[in-house]
């Protein structure tokens, strides 16, 4: 299996098995998940919408694309860590960009940056 192929099914299959929990713990609540699994455009996004009373719910729960053959994180406001499961997947941090930091502060972390663009940011 190629990079991007097994790039693609470990998202895949950590985020079903992410919402699939979720889903087992929430089954009586009015908000819904929803999965969009693009393997075509490599866009991998878990949403919440739905009322809250009056309310309106609609947030991402957790984005991923892929570029360049690098896996941007993008949103992860899970308690999963999704990060630390593509490293158990053996995925290299130098293939993961924590896209949600500011480009100016992803050469600090242990995962790789947008090299070019990101130098340009800096100066």
């Amino acid at each position: 299996m190629d990079k991007l192929t097994y790039y693609r099914d470990t998202i895949q299959t950590l985020l079903i098995d992410y919402y699939n929990l979720n889903q087992q713990q929430n089954q009586n609540n009015p908000i819904c998940d929803r999965l969009a699994l693009d393997p075509e455009r490599d866009q991998y996004l878990w949403l919440r919408t739905g009322w809250d009373g009056k309310k309106r719910v609609q947030h991402i729960i957790l984005y991923l694309q892929i570029q360049n053959g690098k896996i941007w994180i993008e949103e992860d406001s899970t308690n999963f860590c999704i990060a630390d499961d593509l490293l158990n997947a053996d995925i290299p941090k130098q293939d993961i960009i924590l896209g949600f930091q500011h480009p100016s502060k992803r050469h600090l972390t242990e995962f790789a940056t947008n090299s070019e663009n990101e130098i340009l940011l800096i100066r």
